[in-house]
């Protein structure tokens, strides 16, 4: 048989076959008004504002903010790996709306962008807006409120006792060379784990029981109490309380001062108990713990899908950057998990 050397519609078949394998970003391109998104983080850091005459045009928000994207959703790849992921994958060059350009961006553009909202909160105005878009879409807020921490590493090297002690007091061993300071994240902090160290920062977030969304989310290094920033991730807006007075978290938050709070903001308590030293029998304690959890252990399932999507690492150093990160890997959590509710009609729910 005579080999085909050429075929006219041979692009548009590989392209109708390729549109069987992208159908997260298919919906992620139906579902989200990402000019909304671009407009927000602009209004936070002055992108895209009158500027000099001159030179070459910047990517639009819109564009850098789906790379953002596409990176965290596709294993938390590295600039230099995000480069050329997108010059060799026709279908994210498609989601992009870049596929016929002769220049996108690279990596120093990324780094740039990333930077940028960093620094002028344009990842908390990312997050907003998207949970926003969710209200609008029918996926408010509904149920109990589910409370819990994350650890986020960030990279480390091995490290002696001392060495680490004198990190977590904000001090750098004196023995430290200047290459060694700059590839370390010296506002990162260790913690211990289930007999384990980590080094790195804290999510802590506010989940809904009815869909699994991040609603609210603070950053902290990773040696920070887990009850330290509870007052600032409680919704008690009028509309949340409506389905949502509860508040479920695990024996890391069980104390009088949590207790206390719920009770002067009228909400219900949901936290699990520690042990009562005061009791020889626990059992009142561990039936109501075993009948919270199947409740609290739904916030489980959040880390479980932001870990398999992103692995909960991060690739930069400092606090500013770290906290714009784990802002953003929430904020990519959220659209995935969109996708999933969408597939499902919960939006209708």
């Amino acid at each position: 048989m005579k080999n085909r050397t050429g075929d006219l519609f041979a692009k548009t078949r590989r392209e109708e076959k390729l549109s069987q394998f992208t159908g997260v970003l298919d919906r992620l391109e139906h579902l989200v008004d990402w000019s909304g998104l671009a407009a927000a983080v602009n209004a936070a850091t002055g992108r895209e504002a009158a500027r000099p005459q001159g030179g070459r045009p910047p990517y639009p928000t819109a564009v850098l903010l789906k790379i953002v994207v596409l990176q965290q959703l596709y294993g938390n790849l590295s600039d230099e790996q995000m480069e050329y992921a997108l010059l060799d994958r026709l279908s994210w060059q498609h989601f992009i709306g870049m596929a016929d350009q002769r220049d996108l961006p690279d990596a120093r553009t990324l780094w740039a962008f990333k930077n940028l909202i960093a620094g002028g909160g344009g990842a908390q105005a990312l997050f907003r807006e998207v949970n926003h878009q969710l209200a609008q879409a029918g996926l408010s807020a509904k149920g109990g409120q589910l409370i819990d921490a994350t650890i986020v590493e960030v990279p480390k090297t091995n490290l002696s006792d001392e060495s680490r002690d004198k990190l977590n007091q904000g001090e750098l061993p004196a023995h430290w060379g200047a290459k060694r300071i700059a590839h370390t994240d010296a506002e990162a902090r260790w913690t211990k784990k289930h007999g384990q160290w980590f080094y790195g920062y804290k999510g802590h977030i506010n989940a809904d029981q009815k869909h699994k969304l991040i609603r609210a989310i603070e950053v902290t290094a990773a040696n920070v109490d887990d009850r330290v920033p509870l007052e600032r991730l409680i919704e008690v807006d009028a509309v949340r309380l409506e389905s949502g007075k509860t508040i479920h978290a695990d024996k890391g938050y069980d104390a009088k001062a949590t207790r206390d709070l719920l009770k002067e903001w009228g909400l219900r308590d949901g936290v699990a108990r520690k042990d009562d030293a005061q009791r020889y029998d626990q059992a009142d304690n561990e039936r109501r713990n075993e009948k919270l959890s199947r409740i609290r252990a739904r916030v489980e399932h959040v880390f479980g899908g932001w870990e398999k999507t992103m692995g909960k690492q991060l690739r930069c150093i400092g606090q500013t950057r770290a906290r714009s990160m784990i802002i953003v890997q929430a904020t990519v959590y959220n659209l995935r998990r969109w996708v999933t509710l969408d597939g499902r009609g919960a939006h209708a729910a």
